[in-house]
């Protein structure tokens, strides 16, 4: 019965819901085509339900997003010990009725940045500007804030509140970087994002050791769960699209 739950749950909430109808649409199109204009539409539809199950599934993320998570591995212990400062990259922030709070992608980076800072005792960056289209704190402020309640110093705290974009991310801080004489940072942001991130730093003469952190991907072994579509995978494979345009759209722009 459990299993059967599991699987009429996915089948009949989103995005399973829109594949299966997506697939009967297709197959009856196909059925009823009396040309091949018509034949190539349901072909087109049962495509897309094809592509929409794969990114809502687990099996989605596998060929997908693990090679873009895994394509830079977390560095050594000695390497972090040649560390100048820590660098954590601002992942969203989110306006509750009460105050604005760190969204989970950024929670989870300014977290992997206090253990690396609890360990080294080195400056720690956080940078972040405000939300577009939004008033209030940027995201860095709230990141300082946070770490401040953490019990960090403020003097050991650098805020960067004026980039909007991972290639803002790096071109402020390469300014505080060089105004140092820094030889290296350690950068921390999702795992997804890393390698965007790190060319990004790199290009802005920043040299960097990646830590990657904010895995979307579940390490656990592949199971018949992973073949039900469902809003987690889908999210999760979102932003891997996300970064993939991102690294084609930095490439054109030579950035």
């Amino acid at each position: 019965m459990f299993y059967f739950e599991k699987f009429l749950s996915a089948l009949l909430t989103p995005p399973g819901i829109i594949i299966f109808v997506l697939f009967i649409v297709g197959i009856l199109s196909l059925k009823k085509a009396l040309n091949p204009g018509q034949k190539l539409l349901a072909y087109i539809e049962l495509l897309v339900a094809f592509f929409l199950y794969l990114l809502s599934s687990g099996i989605g993320t596998y060929l997908y997003l693990k090679p873009l998570e895994t394509d830079i591995s977390l560095p050594s212990i000695e390497s972090l010990a040649t560390g100048d400062a820590i660098v954590v990259l601002g992942g969203g922030i989110v306006l509750t009725q009460q105050e604005t709070e760190l969204s989970v992608h950024s929670l989870k980076r300014l977290l992997k940045g206090f253990e690396l800072y609890k360990t080294l005792k080195i400056p720690i960056i956080v940078t972040g500007g405000s939300p577009l289209g939004r008033d209030g704190p940027a995201e860095a402020e709230v990141m300082a804030k946070v770490l401040k309640e953490w019990g960090i110093d403020e003097e050991d705290i650098l805020v960067d509140v004026s980039a909007r974009t991972t290639a803002e991310n790096a071109y402020y801080v390469s300014k505080i970087y060089h105004e140092n004489n820094w030889s290296k940072v350690i950068l921390v942001t999702s795992a997804v994002h890393m390698k965007r991130a790190t060319d990004a730093f790199l290009q802005n003469g920043v040299r960097v050791i990646s830590y990657p952190t904010d895995y979307l991907y579940d390490y656990a072994p592949i199971s018949w769960v992973d073949f039900l579509p469902s809003s987690d995978a889908l999210e999760a494979n979102l932003s891997g699209i996300h970064e993939f345009i991102g690294q084609i759209w930095y490439r054109t722009r030579g950035r």
